[in-house]
């Protein structure tokens, strides 16, 4: 096999670092993860919430500029979808806690840019090394489609990981809200105090809470935007929560009984989640104790005796 050319090996490396930065660039950051969300719900130092500027700061970038700018390259990079399957993709991301403007067409550019550098950095490092026009075409294929497939693993587990954190703080942030209801705060109220006192320990779902405080305090009903909660999120118990407390709502029945009761709910569901994964524990263990442990622990007792065994039969022979 021929030496990889270094000029050609130095090209492949500054056009991904080019494009790690231009990715960098783009993406919207702030100083911690929590700073972050309250910069986007455009929260004070004093922890209130600026309504007025609300709506704005949930759709704007940092830099409108680039947003610009790169919304005039997007059509050219990015590959078209339909409507409905940029709907699909904005509610992906929004699930995924990604909420600026520019946050799927980066999405999209990232698939198209990523795997054509690596399916060219592919095709010509293994045409440079010889390999037979058949390699070298199925490998740069590929590569190139598992490249432009990357971003896609990579949001499908940010969703995953994001949907956990909020699903650990959901039972402790029923319980305060029942505590502020039972005490004599409305709902909405309770909503925004949730909130601001959660943003310490479950910073996304207090992302979410406020979310839906704001959306409320620019007039969407209470009910509508309880349900774009569950929607936006994506989970399961969350949609459930925003229905008993609509029907609630509608009926006259106490809401904090019913917040009482999802609360219970939530921590049995996690009990037993909890005992399913202990009970799969002894079943799982057996992979490594039957070619790990168990071969290790024959060869410690029985190698001896084996050994034995085998010079016995030796005297015997002579």
């Amino acid at each position: 096999m021929a030496d990889i050319d270094p000029k050609l090996l130095m090209a492949g490396v500054v056009a991904v670092v080019a494009i790690a930065a231009l990715v960098f660039a783009l993406w919207p950051r702030g100083k911690s993860e929590a700073e972050e969300i309250d910069r986007r719900l455009g929260v004070d130092d004093r922890g209130k919430l600026d309504t007025s500027a609300e709506a704005r700061r949930l759709v704007k970038s940092q830099s409108p500029t680039l947003v610009d700018t790169f919304k005039s390259m997007a059509p050219r990079i990015a590959a078209p979808l339909s409507d409905e399957e940029q709907s699909k993709l904005k509610q992906r991301l929004l699930a995924g806690g990604f909420r600026s403007e520019t946050a799927p067409l980066v999405f999209l550019a990232s698939k198209t840019v990523l795997g054509v550098v690596v399916a060219g950095i592919t095709f010509f490092l293994t045409w440079k090394a010889h390999h037979r026009p058949l390699n070298v075409f199925g490998l740069t294929a590929g590569i190139g489609m598992g490249a432009f497939m990357l971003p896609n693993v990579w949001l499908s587990l940010a969703i995953g990981d994001r949907m956990k954190k909020i699903k650990k703080g959901l039972a402790d942030a029923l319980d305060l809200m029942v505590i502020m209801v039972e005490s004599g705060l409305g709902m909405d109220a309770a909503i925004q105090r949730v909130g601001t006192e959660m943003n310490e320990a479950y910073p996304q779902l207090a992302e979410e809470f406020r979310i839906c405080n704001a959306e409320i305090n620019m007039g969407l009903k209470r009910s509508e935007a309880l349900e774009s909660l569950g929607n936006r999120t994506g989970i399961p118990e969350i949609r459930s929560l925003a229905s008993t407390i609509v029907q609630a709502e509608r009926f006259g029945t106490s809401v904090g009984k019913t917040l009482r009761a999802q609360s219970d709910m939530l921590r049995m569901k996690r009990q037993q989640a909890a005992e399913e994964a202990a009970a799969k524990t002894a079943v799982k263990l057996l992979i490594p104790l039957v070619l790990f442990i168990f071969p290790a622990l024959m060869i410690v007792v029985g190698g001896p005796a084996m050994m034995g065994i085998l010079e016995s039969f030796s005297k015997v022979e002579k």
